[in-house]
């Protein structure tokens, strides 16, 4: 009887505590209206220049700050708010090899322990039901700083993800983590991670391939910490509407 007591005390005790966090980065913001007016990086995003075998096929596009439709949702794997991951959709045209993905994320004290990131790449996902696993991992990552939106700074998160991708539609995360169990900083709240979406019209690669939610799922969000499985950030959250996510994919 105690046992059960006591996994119903911290059921509900970490039920509070997800109920006490924003789930995305102008609802975290501390001054009005969520930080508009911001700088806007007007850049190649650094993982596409990061080798000539290796060009990008793929990138959403940056998050343009100065719409407040745009935002920046949870997307992070840290001892406070453990696996919770923000998917973007394509539409992959034809079957291919990739070799890296990266996702932009605003944070305002990144802190990568260890400096890795969670990447998953699916098919056939669907409002609650997370499709066909393909290829996941937890490989190294290289963080790059690109910027300052929403008066947090931009962090750029590139890791390997070797995969044969299908032709169709197909959900990848690319998830930094903070999970080092001797480093205050990736339990005590302050260490948050929200991935930028982006309606595609800044600095997009073939953004013909995004899937918004007006034409499926689109950027999904799974997290058992927030209480989502594989729900569609539109349709369940009402973010993110019309819109894709700031994440690319490398040749």
């Amino acid at each position: 009887m105690k046992k059960i007591l006591f996994a119903v005390t911290m059921i509900a005790a970490f039920s509070v505590l997800a109920m006490g966090q924003a789930l995305t980065a102008r609802a975290a913001a501390r001054g009005p209206e969520s930080r508009n007016g911001s700088q806007i990086r007007l850049i190649t995003p650094p993982a596409c220049t990061v080798s000539k075998q290796h060009p990008c096929v793929y990138y959403g596009g940056d998050l343009n700050a100065n719409d407040p439709q745009q935002n920046s949702l949870s997307n992070e794997n840290t001892l406070f708010i453990p696996n919770s991951f923000t998917y973007t959709e394509v539409n992959v045209p034809i079957a291919a090899s990739i070799s890296a993905s990266f996702s932009n994320n605003l944070s305002e004290q990144a802190v990568f322990d260890p400096r890795t990131a969670t990447w998953f790449y699916r098919t056939g996902v669907s409002e609650g039901n997370g499709g066909t696993l393909i290829c996941s991992g937890d490989n190294p990552a290289t963080t790059t700083v690109v910027g300052n939106l929403l008066d947090f700074t931009e962090w750029q998160v590139l890791t390997t993800t070797p995969c044969k991708l299908p032709a169709g539609n197909v959900w990848f995360a690319v998830t930094p983590n903070c999970t080092n169990p001797n480093d205050t900083d990736c339990s005590n709240g302050t260490d948050r991670f929200f991935e930028e979406d982006t309606d595609g019209t800044l600095n997009g690669i073939n953004t013909r391939f995004t899937v918004t939610s007006n034409t499926g799922m689109g950027p999904t969000f799974d997290s058992s910490f927030f209480g989502y499985s594989f729900a569609s950030w539109c349709n369940d959250l009402g973010v993110a509407c019309g819109e894709g996510m700031s994440a690319g994919v490398l040749k």
